[in-house]
């Protein structure tokens, strides 16, 4: 029973990075609000599961690099800024997932986030999530880390937002 589990969890990781490169193949064209994303395409059960081992979530998170990365090395040479940024939302790691920007207005404002429901807190500089996830970053990704904090009326949520990429 143990190998027939191992081979669904490979198989579902196999798709998932299938799927991400399939929807990162090209540059979007699509954009709605200034901005076009991908979401991790993995169910929510699965990727947030105790079960599901921190190697695989550890790959979630590195592809979605990678295809930021091949983002950057594929966009057009267009009239309007683009920015490619990647969010990893942990441990919510179901919300995680590629953005990309167009213009400056949406992107500038995207960070601002500091209201009575929302605050979005600074993380200490020593703490780096390509350390603590042994990930590879490319040197040409700024990182910016950010204790999220929700609260409303029927809704607490603490957590952490990384965004990875072209940031600066």
């Amino acid at each position: 029973m143990p190998n027939k589990k191992i081979r669904g969890i490979k198989r579902k990781v196999k798709n998932m990075v299938k799927r991400i490169e399939q929807e990162t193949m090209n540059f979007p064209s699509d954009f709605h609000n200034g901005y076009w994303h991908l979401h991790l395409p993995v169910g929510q059960g699965f990727i947030a599961s105790n079960k599901t081992p921190v190697g695989i979530k550890r790959l979630c998170i590195q592809t979605l690099l990678n295809r930021g990365q091949h983002l950057v090395n594929v966009k057009p040479d267009i009239s309007e800024k683009t920015r490619v940024v990647v969010a990893v939302d942990l441990p919510n790691l179901w919300n995680s997932q590629i953005i990309v920007f167009k213009g400056e207005s949406y992107f500038k404002t995207f960070f601002d986030r500091n209201d009575d429901t929302q605050r979005w807190i600074p993380l200490p500089k020593d703490r780096n999530i390509e350390h603590e996830w042994q990930l590879t970053i490319p040197n040409n990704m700024k990182m910016l880390g950010f204790k999220v904090e929700i609260t409303d009326e029927e809704y607490q949520y603490t957590g952490e937002n990384w965004f990875i990429g072209e940031l600066n």
